[in-house]
């Protein structure tokens, strides 16, 4: 007889697999909908990223700075869980200056297309995709 072999990458409870991640995320979004506390207060597993994140763009990671994606990454994250421009540069973050060149608008147009990440991410790196010019100056009004 023919035994069945068991692939070596999941495990064998399945708590890795699409199917359950999937549950687990579903389930964790209706107990947040429906549940009793809905006063948008962040469960402790996302308070907790939520910290990182930010000690993370503020720091780096293992005593080395982001890198750009990194930093775009961060704080599409942190956007996402209710977090504003704002409220990182309170908490200390300081957004990075950037030259931006033709084609680092280029390149940040592609990583946008490919990526989706929320336009105002960008405002952490220095670049302002919806202006020709990256940072743009204010006029003073008379």
């Amino acid at each position: 007889m023919a035994s069945k072999k068991r692939s070596a990458g999941k495990a064998a409870t399945g708590r890795g697999s699409p199917e359950a991640v999937e549950k687990r995320r579903s389930a964790r979004q209706l107990n947040t909908l429906l549940g009793a506390a809905s006063d948008k207060k962040l469960d402790g597993r996302t308070e907790k990223r939520r910290k990182r994140l930010i000690k993370e763009l503020k720091d780096g990671r293992r005593g080395k700075p982001l890198k750009p994606i990194e930093v775009v990454t961060h704080t599409d994250e942190l956007l996402e869980i209710g977090e504003t421009l704002s409220s990182l540069r309170k908490q200390g973050v300081k957004p990075r200056k950037t030259d931006v060149t033709d084609e680092v608008r280029e390149a940040a147009a592609r990583t946008q297309k490919a990526y989706g990440f929320r336009p105002e991410a960008w405002k952490m790196l220095g670049i302002d995709l919806g202006t020709k010019k990256g940072r743009r100056k204010r006029k003073k009004k008379a």
